[in-house]
């Protein structure tokens, strides 16, 4: 085919809109031209501003020249209305559709390749669309494809919409085993939020697929908007899904979208990618489920565009959250006059912002909602407002002043069950700190659209700084937003007074000139990462999964795992190898478990102890019909591998505080309390109300739910432990017990004294473990020195350093299950200093 003069084609058009070409436009498109006009995925990457809707309407405009239709998709009715009109600029016949839209003589206009159809992502994308394929399919902002393109096949039971299903699919699982220590409390709701999602082992899940059909046949979910288009379709490939139970939903899915089969792509013959952070291809095509992708770039040179000025605060204090003053400052500037976006990692976060804003602060919340635009447009139409929105950090741009206060609440590190197990267990899969940075840059680009564009960004997380620091979240970043990333960690590095001074000088429009640049180095050569070529595979092995073709399944599963075990992403490695061994698993026949044996055999001998190798080990002693003997303290491990995100500084002073807090007040204990319990690896929570009780603990010990009941006393006149003491906490012990029946629950009392009376120490004996307040220090010591070895021997935190960390931490504490051993009754006697240093050995 002859090369195709773009620049030529664009003539004709005489717009006013758009009189010339910009250089950038000129080189994508005449590289478009020469190399990828029959390349099936294509990718532009063009900074804010430069015009890629521009590109693309030239490229549908030579496609219906050649008799080809084409689809432009984007994320939202508003961006498929801004199409239209540039489309209408230039000229170019169009039209739109929508829900409820889609008047018969334009449909055959698309349809015949006359005129381009315009649409969003859940008008393109669902079970029964209303138009036909097109043989060339435009992707606006690509990555808001994935919501749709993810749901089409996914069923996400949420626990707030279709609480009885969660926990019928929870008891089922917790019938057959009792390996997922923390499923009780994620059943019960108990669990925090930080909490990771559990992934069920497939011959766990095989083994109760059946039931779990039928609960859900029975449910209200199957009868739900989503889930009788969504159900159909998934019930007959349940053993070949992914099963994750998080605190919030159940998520039932392909590990990747199987988009390759869906008529909208398969009917296709080009699919072109567009945003101003694509990220690497490979990650694109993990997320979307497509590819392999090529990808265009301008030079840098050419995508110079003012788009305003910005400044990114991150916070300074110890906690976050929407009760801290940095989050105060936002709705401060906003007043009555501003209108103020909300972007969040998750549902649940959105949720719980808009929980706030209302209900604490009487603010006016605009929730957005996916495929619903209607929030959007209200909030934009509006005098004042917040605008919250849940994983959506590309494709909303309020430009002009529309918006000049953007927050982010936490790192957007995960938006889904998925991600945050991925986030959890696979602690080396890069491509997970990728999109952090990405989704950081989208963030800080929603705001600035235009020269005299002038914005605040607001980090609310006190996590920012840790994890923008990171070599390959910073490497994410596009390069003029690690410059304004740059800023945000010097001011952050000054403290809360220089950042408050900062945003009050920005805000009043005051500029201070730039600091000269310091001298920069070449830097550290940015190593090949692994998981930027095996998307790939991963792609085809989730599909052949999903369409049931388990030796290509097999293959490509153990094509990325050998790739990424090559480029030390060993746990990440791991995961495609138990891919392999569940396609082996649900082939059936007589070598379908032996085959599953064969695929985690070598990578379980030898591995790291890390949770993710110790649940794959379960897994094996299950397929090989032993008796699984691998203890473990997951819990604690997992907390502390979260904790180690946080600043060193941070955690410094938090183990500080908390050591000085157990000699303290009554409050300062009970605060210290939740401390220690963070070391411990349990969840922790202090009460409110007249008759409550100071702390609680929770965690699962071998399966059962455990619960600990903690009372503080700091003083009196009694020599010896008085009764009056051990009545009040035998009184919530019973409230407890009454709400938490199939419960494990004990009273621990902390105490000054070193002897208990006789009569209390009678009534405390089944019920109650007294704990001098020396013991309760001498614990608190233990496990810190055990943590800080622990973070010093993490180093890099590759998964054979966190694993050879734990063996060497894990052989200086006490025998699995400890904990439950330790607060047991203390049978009227009063636990102190000199037990718990024999407990743990010394």
């Amino acid at each position: 085919m002859s090369r195709v003069d773009f620049e030529s084609r664009f003539l004709p058009f005489k717009s006013k809109t758009y009189p010339d070409l910009r250089d950038a436009q000129k080189y994508v498109l005449g590289a478009y031209a020469e190399t990828h006009l029959e390349t099936p995925d294509v990718a532009i990457e063009l900074s804010t501003g430069i015009g890629k809707t521009l590109i693309a309407l030239l490229i549908a405009d030579y496609a219906l020249d050649q008799g080809r239709s084409v689809a432009y998709l984007t994320g939202s009715n508003a961006l498929t209305a801004q199409v239209k009109a540039q489309a209408d600029t230039l000229g170019l016949s169009a039209h739109r559709f929508w829900g409820g839209h889609y008047p018969g003589n334009e449909l055959l206009d698309y349809h015949d390749a006359q005129a381009l159809g315009i649409m969003n992502y859940w008008v393109y994308f669902n079970s029964s669309p209303h138009v036909e394929p097109a043989d060339l399919v435009i992707f606006d902002d690509a990555h808001l494809a994935e919501q749709p393109l993810t749901g089409m096949y996914s069923a996400r039971i949420a626990r707030k919409d279709h609480g009885a299903l969660y926990e019928a699919l929870c008891n089922l699982v917790l019938a057959r085993t009792a390996a997922y220590e923390t499923l009780p409390a994620l059943r019960e709701g108990t669990a925090p939020a930080s909490s990771a999602p559990e992934l069920l082992a497939f011959n766990d899940w095989a083994a109760i697929a059946a039931q779990a059909a039928e609960a859900i046949d029975r449910s209200t979910y199957a009868k739900s908007d989503d889930g009788k288009f969504v159900w159909p379709e998934l019930r007959s490939r349940l053993a070949r899904c992914g099963v994750l139970i998080g605190l919030h939903a159940i998520e039932i899915r392909p590990y990747l979208p199987p988009t390759k089969i869906f008529p909208g792509i398969s009917g296709s013959k080009q699919r072109i990618y567009m945003s101003a952070t694509l990220g690497t291809m490979d990650d694109l095509e993990r997320r979307l489920g497509l590819g392999p992708i090529a990808r265009i770039d301008a030079p840098a040179d050419l995508q110079q565009i003012d788009i305003g000025r910005r400044l990114f605060a991150l916070n300074a204090a110890d906690e976050g959250g929407l009760a801290d003053p940095f989050a105060r400052k936002v709705l401060d500037l906003a007043g009555t006059t501003e209108r103020v976006a909300w972007l969040c990692s998750s549902t649940q976060e959105a949720d719980q912002v808009q929980y706030t804003l209302e209900r604490h602060y009487h603010q006016t919340v605009f929730r957005l909602k996916a495929g619903d635009d209607t929030a959007l447009e209200n909030w934009k139409n509006s005098t004042a407002g917040n605008l919250v929105a849940a994983g959506r950090f590309d494709g909303l741009d309020f430009p002009g002043g529309l918006c000049r206060l953007v927050v982010l609440p936490s790192v957007p590190a995960a938006s889904s069950e998925f991600e945050r197990f991925i986030v959890a267990y696979l602690g080396d899969a890069t491509f997970m700190r990728h999109r952090v940075g990405q989704r950081v840059t989208q963030a800080l680009g929603r705001a600035n659209r235009l020269p005299n564009d002038r914005s605040i960004y607001f980090g609310l997380d006190p996590n920012f700084p840790s994890f923008l620091a990171q070599t390959d979240v910073f490497n994410a970043l596009d390069a003029n937003v690690s410059r304004v990333v740059r800023q945000a960690l010097t001011l952050q590095g000054v403290g809360e007074q220089a950042i408050n001074a900062a945003i009050d000088d920005f805000w009043a429009g005051k500029d201070e000139e730039e600091p000269a640049a310091a001298k920069r180095r070449p830097g550290r050569a940015t190593a090949e990462v692994a998981s930027d070529r095996t998307a790939t595979d991963e792609v085809e092995a989730s599909l052949s999964l999903w369409l049931g073709d388990f030796r290509a399944a097999a293959h490509h599963a153990r094509t990325a795992s050998d790739l990424l075990a090559t480029a030390g992403e060993a746990e990440h490695s791991a995961f495609w190898r138990y891919v392999e061994a569940q396609a082996h698993f649900v082939q059936g026949g007589a070598s379908s478990l032996s085959g599953a044996i064969d695929a985690l055999e070598p990578v379980v001998a030898n591995a790291p102890r890390t949770a993710w190798f110790i649940r794959l080990r379960r897994t094996l002693d299950e397929l090989q019909g032993r008796q699984s003997t691998v203890g473990s303290d997951d819990e604690m491990f997992l907390s502390w591998d979260n904790w180690l995100h946080e600043p060193a500084q941070r955690i410094n002073r938090e183990l500080a505080t908390a050591r000085a807090g157990l000699a303290g007040s009554h409050d300062q204990r009970a605060d210290g309390l939740l401390a220690l319990a963070r070391l411990v690896g349990v969840w922790s929570s202090r009460p409110t109300g007249p008759s409550a009780t100071d702390v609680r603990w929770r965690w699962v010990d071998r399966g059962k739910a455990q619960r600990r009941v903690w009372e503080v006393k700091t003083g009196g006149t009694s020599q010896r432990v008085p009764r009056a003491d051990i009545n009040q906490l035998l009184g919530q012990l019973q409230i407890e017990t009454q709400d938490n029946p199939h419960t494990t629950i004990y009273g621990c009392l902390m105490a000054p004294q070193e002897e208990i009376e006789e009569d209390a120490a009678e009534a405390a004996r089944e019920k109650v473990c007294v704990l001098h307040e020396d013991a309760v220090m001498a614990l608190f010591e233990m496990l810190a020195d055990r943590f800080l070895a622990y973070q010093q021997a993490c180093g890099g935190g590759s998964a054979a350093e966190r694993g050879a960390a734990r063996t060497a931490i894990e052989a200086r504490l006490p025998k699995v299950g400890w904990l439950a051993r330790l607060l047991v009754p203390s049978q009227g006697k009063v636990v102190r200093r000199a037990d718990i240093e024999e407990l743990f050995g010394r």
